[in-house]
């Protein structure tokens, strides 16, 4: 799986769409075997979240969360008055990586389509 420090959403939409970073925590057992939680718990940056229409914004996990380093992370989009896109990517939070995901959301607020535009 990928590492990931960083998330940015373009919204070419028609509508107003906020950034939701879903993670799993990462836990290890005594034989250091790793596993993530079985539910995905939700961080929503504080403050102004609105991405208006043809707007952007971006998430530095490190400086922005409290989500703890080496948990299983994806984009979810919320949408004011529609439907809520989750990405199909997933990743692994890393402090210590450079790497950032950049997704644009567009369509309507009952017809949205969210795609990864790059990575790295």
């Amino acid at each position: 799986m990928n590492k990931v420090r960083y998330f940015k959403l373009q919204n070419d939409g028609a509508f107003v769409a906020q950034i939701v970073i879903e993670y799993k925590e990462r836990r290890t057992d005594g034989q250091g075997n790793v596993s993530y939680a079985g539910e995905w718990k939700s961080w929503y940056s504080t403050g102004y979240r609105d991405i208006l229409q043809y707007g952007e914004r971006s998430v530095d996990l490190v400086k922005d969360s409290n989500i703890p380093d080496g948990s299983q992370v994806r984009l979810h989009v919320y949408v004011a008055a529609g439907y809520s896109n989750p990405s199909i990517q997933q990743y692994i939070y890393d402090t210590t990586t450079a790497e950032q995901a950049v997704y644009e959301i567009s369509g309507t607020t009952l017809n949205n389509y969210l795609t990864l535009v790059s990575y790295g």
